[in-house]
């Protein structure tokens, strides 16, 4: 996913065909009034299908859509990540 924050706010979908990620820039919708649609539309016509994660991560074994506010933590854990 693209981080939101002073680097921009963005929307991140996943292509249904090539699992390809798509990154919109919310910022650019805003400012230059240009519609989240019309950016999306050739992704859209390539991929059949654009997933918009965190709002609709679909489980490969149960096949349940889970939504940022479905998904409940029952824990946590630290990992070390680094940025590249």
């Amino acid at each position: 996913m693209f981080e939101s924050g002073a680097g921009g706010d963005f929307a991140t979908y996943v292509g249904a065909v090539s699992g390809s990620i798509y990154r919109l820039n919310l910022t650019k919708i805003h400012y230059l009034g240009i519609s989240a649609a019309s950016l999306l539309a050739a992704a859209e016509k390539k991929e059949g299908r654009l997933t918009c994660v965190p709002e609709e991560i679909k489980c490969k074994i149960c096949g349940r859509i889970f939504s940022e506010r479905s998904v409940s933590v029952e824990g946590e854990e630290i990992v070390e990540a680094y940025e590249l």
